[in-house]
């Protein structure tokens, strides 16, 4: 088959003007019965996708990326670019760089008789070892002047190592990170729309939070109902169609974001016996400290290198991050103070679980997860360009006092810290933690709301606002 009958055969809508009605990932987005796009509108017109650009989307897999490269195409298609002018494919079949380089050439060529910009998506490009290679040397030769070149993979290591080679040569291209859906668009799913608020306004102006908690008050019934399924299920977009179609998630389903898991490793030639040994000693910890050489006892580890290898591929797949305790002196991590993990969304800690016999995660436990997951989102992009996730920590002073979460996001850049308490009663030594240890922040509770130097904000209200 030529390279362009391969073309031809991904992008069906070169001949075919209903392709859409049979493309599989689009006949589950209809059928899962709700709307959800990781692209903002603006990243949707072709005015703002260039040609001469390169650029990449990374997130765990089965988050959605091929679905809304599918999308884009209806997109660049209802904006009026001819058919054959955007072009699909899929890598997991391209073995060598040479074959992807005739394979971009063949449609830089065809778009160049047909006239115009082309937009060429390359799925899962890091199936394609040294793929660099071939974009490189097109865009050196000038092959992709008129072309947009957009790629996705789920390794932000296995991408960073190929854009670090490409210096100067992605034009206006984007990095984005695509993680699982927010509780915002969770909530939507489930027809419940509320205003988007900032969360630098309610904090800095007491009207504002009198107002948001009117709204929240008034829906109060509604957002614990949904969010008791968020925080123990979490936003992959097939686990969300699942508790619409059903209210429950298929073991069809929980097949599959097993293979997330464990694919990763596999594809790293580490041993899956292990991973799941070691996750399932992370379980067991949940919500606290722990060094890597306590991770070493009976998860069969044999050092601390090992398990900070596996962790570290754990995080590049952006399928978990690690929380460092922070120095607030020097605004560093202590490199050898006991560390936090968590997972991106809680159908990985139901994975690991599952044929186990572990016991089910409080409820509070996966609170705090769901806030650490919430507090990543702004610094999603950034973790996908460096590979690791950096800005996010946890305090605890000599005197044993520990805040949950501290960040710099606040304007004035100074630390912010987020106590979870989600289950106990607070305490006015809750609020001392936090006024002693970082100065400012929120403690994040079951219903109350107060509004003071430290803010009192019920789990919903804060998965809610926006960063």
């Amino acid at each position: 088959m030529t390279y362009l009958e391969r073309l031809i055969e991904h992008s069906p809508w070169w001949t075919k003007p209903e392709w859409a009605r049979d493309d599989r990932s689009l006949k589950n987005v209809r059928s899962s019965n709700f709307s959800f796009r990781h692209l903002s509108r603006k990243l949707r017109c072709p005015e703002n996708l260039p040609p001469g650009s390169v650029s990449i989307i990374r997130g765990p897999r089965q988050v959605g990326k091929t679905t809304e490269l599918k999308l884009l195409v209806e997109d660049l298609l209802s904006a009026g670019i001819p058919p054959r002018n955007i072009a699909y494919y899929p890598c997991d079949d391209i073995i060598h760089f040479r074959e992807l380089m005739d394979m971009i050439k063949t449609f830089a060529e065809d778009v160049r008789l047909q006239g115009g910009c082309g937009y060429l998506m390359l799925d899962e490009i890091t199936a394609v070892k040294d793929w660099t290679r071939a974009v490189k040397s097109l865009v050196d030769a000038g092959a992709l002047g008129n072309i947009y070149l957009l790629l996705t993979g789920s390794s932000a290591v296995e991408i960073k190592r190929g854009y670090e080679r490409m210096p100067g040569r992605r034009g206006h291209g984007f990095d984005l990170a695509f993680l699982p859906m927010s509780f915002a668009d969770f909530c939507r799913a489930f027809n419940l729309i509320l205003p988007r608020v900032a969360f630098t306004d309610i904090l800095t102006d007491e009207s504002s939070f009198r107002m948001y908690e009117v709204e929240i008050v008034s829906n109060k019934n509604k957002l614990d109902e949904i969010l008791k399924n968020y925080i123990h299920w979490g936003g992959f977009p097939m686990v969300v169609a699942d508790l619409i179609r059903s209210g429950s998630v298929t073991k069809q389903t929980m097949e599959v974001y097993r293979s997330v898991l464990l694919s990763e490793f596999e594809k790293q030639r580490r041993k899956v016996s292990l991973i799941l040994s070691l996750m399932r000693k992370l379980y067991t910890v949940l919500g606290n400290p722990v060094s890597y050489n306590s991770l070493t006892q009976d998860t069969g580890c044999r050092s601390n290198a090992v398990v900070q290898d596996y962790l570290e591929i754990f995080n590049a797949a952006f399928l978990g991050f690690v929380l460092p305790c922070i120095d607030l002196v020097h605004r560093r991590p202590y490199p050898k103070r006991e560390k936090k993990f968590y997972a991106i969304d809680p159908i990985i800690w139901k994975v690991v679980a599952g044929g186990a016999g572990l016991s089910s995660v409080h409820e509070a436990i996966l609170a705090e997860h769901a806030v650490g997951i919430h507090l990543v989102r702004p610094m999603a992009d950034k973790w996908a360009d460096l590979g690791s996730l950096e800005g996010l920590y946890y305090f605890r002073s000599r005197k044993g006092n520990e805040v949950d979460f501290v960040h710099f996001i606040t304007p004035n850049r100074q630390p912010f810290g987020v106590e979870v308490k989600y289950q106990s009663r607070i305490s006015g030594w809750d609020e001392q933690s936090i006024a002693k240890g970082i100065g400012q922040g929120v403690l994040v509770t079951r219903d109350s709301f107060k509004w003071n130097k430290i803010c009192h904000i019920p789990l919903p209200a804060f998965l809610l606002l926006e960063s």
